[in-house]
């Protein structure tokens, strides 16, 4: 396989001379968008008792983000081609910046949501291209370690926004978990007028295929709904049916249209590139397994181990505060070392501490899920930088754009696949024990229907590594 961007121009010289300060912008506009798809979550229930909301209204603030991020992120990752990276990342921050205001100073529950998924667009505006903008600005010795620390970001939202989240909800109220993003935002966009100088073209309009674009935002919309009756029990597989068989239309009237048109959204010629699609299937397959865990622990811990909330609460840092910690040094070695088996590395042991954990789980062993969690956190830093930059390096210059916004469909596909994944193992072992909840369980029979989960999890992270694998072995 060839060098990843060994095609791509020589950084100019003072784009090079700004990357650090660029890197910084790009991963704390991610940062900001990482963060409110978690800091939401502890304050849902203060939400609902403030704006006299239902459970089934409240659960679009948390739920309609990530459907808007995952139905548009691939729209904007094309249309980057045409406005540039980095004058859509100024347009994506100062949409998240204004609908955050809005967001902390609505009224109702129809505003917050319509402020949220306002909100959600500026954010997939934003992550379409973070990735495509640190490739551009960072030689290719260097993008390892600055994938790093684009790594350790995600992670470090990841930690920080549950405990922010509820922090800021008791100190000074629910609004200012959006608010707080507004002065960020400012300092931003300021920042960015000077030094995020990246489109050295001018604007380039191309006509946009607008009826691809409705069927692409239809088919990613139905597939985020469909998986999303799966993770809220008591699961309906009549729904769950009825938005998958949408699903599919709109997935074979978008393929046939993207066929047809002579400037495809998204052209479907790059899922015959066997260096492209194993590793976004190993993507997929990785996110899948990661909340899988993410999404069963918390139950595991409580029923299980009988565990207080503030504990459950540190032990869910564990696995992302070593991937933080780890994420840069891995990413530094990979630029020093660069192999192409360095993502495979990284999954499969992942997958042995899954099937490792799965085991300390039956078996209540809490010392060892620990000292597996700190693997598992270390092997993620290992595999998802360097993964990343595998993507990229697989597709042409004039696809960057897309490639950047494909990377985050693609983690968010896992994201929600895990964790309709993680509610349907939880939901058929119980009702094949004759159970309907977990509190009709005992610890030893709950213990081993959270470790059989954690055997799929190691499996599936196992079928990633093979796809990496494959990568070296077929080539182009």
């Amino acid at each position: 396989m060839t060098e990843p961007f060994d095609f791509l121009p020589e950084v100019p010289e003072d784009l090079y001379k700004s990357r650090s300060i660029i890197l910084a912008i790009v991963l704390v506009g991610m940062f900001m968008a990482v963060l409110d798809v978690q800091i939401v979550a502890i304050a849902l229930p203060t939400i609902m008792h403030s704006l006299d909301a239902s459970i089934g209204q409240i659960q679009w603030i948390a739920t309609g983000y990530v459907i808007t991020v995952l139905a548009t992120v691939l729209l904007f990752g094309s249309l980057s081609q045409s406005v540039g990276s980095g004058r859509l990342f100024k347009a994506g921050l100062l949409l998240f910046t204004i609908s955050s205001f809005g967001c902390g100073i609505a009224a109702s529950i129809p505003e917050l949501i319509l402020f949220r998924v306002l909100q959600a667009i500026g954010a997939s505006m934003l992550m379409s291209v973070c990735i495509a903008i640190i490739m551009q600005v960072f030689p290719k010795e260097e993008r390892g370690r600055a994938m790093g620390c684009y790594t350790a970001v995600i992670a470090l939202g990841l930690i920080i926004g549950p405990a922010a989240g509820g922090f800021i909800v008791d100190i000074i109220g629910w609004p200012y978990i959006f608010l707080v993003n507004v002065p960020v935002g400012i300092v931003l966009l300021v920042t960015t007028t000077r030094y995020l100088a990246i489109d050295r073209e001018p604007l380039k309009f191309r006509h946009l295929d607008y009826a691809g674009a409705i069927l692409l935002i239809g088919l990613m919309a139905t597939l985020a709904i469909a998986l999303n009756a799966l993770s809220n029990p008591p699961i309906r597989l009549d729904a769950f049916g009825l938005w998958s068989a949408l699903c599919f239309v709109f997935l074979v009237a978008f393929i046939a249209r993207e066929k047809a048109v002579d400037n495809p959204i998204l052209p479907i010629t790059i899922f015959r590139n066997r260096s492209f699609v194993l590793p976004a299937i190993s993507l997929i397959l990785y996110l899948t397994a990661t909340f899988l865990l993410l999404t069963i622990q918390p139950f595991y811990f409580e029923y299980v181990m009988n565990l207080r909330p503030s504990h459950i609460g540190l032990i869910a840092l564990i696995l992302p505060l070593s991937m933080m910690v780890a994420a840069p040094f891995f990413g530094w070695l990979y630029d020093r070392y660069r192999s192409s088996q360095y993502p495979a590395t990284g999954i499969i042991i992942m997958g042995v501490a899954f099937l490792g954990v799965g085991a300390a789980f039956s078996q209540l062993n809490f010392t060892l899920i620990i000292g597996l969690f700190i693997i598992a956190g270390i092997a993620r830093s290992i595999y998802q930088g360097p993964n990343s930059i595998e993507i990229m390096g697989s597709l042409p210059a004039a696809l960057q754009g897309i490639g950047s916004s494909l990377i985050t469909a693609l983690q968010y596909l896992g994201i929600m696949f895990g964790i309709s994944l993680a509610t349907f193992l939880m939901t058929a072992q119980l009702t094949g024990l004759g159970m309907s909840n977990l509190t009709q369980g005992s610890p030893t029979m709950l213990a081993a229907v959270f470790g059989n989960c954690m055997y799929v999890a190691g499996l599936i992270c196992i079928a990633g590594a093979v796809c990496e694998f494959a990568v070296s072995f077929y080539g182009e």
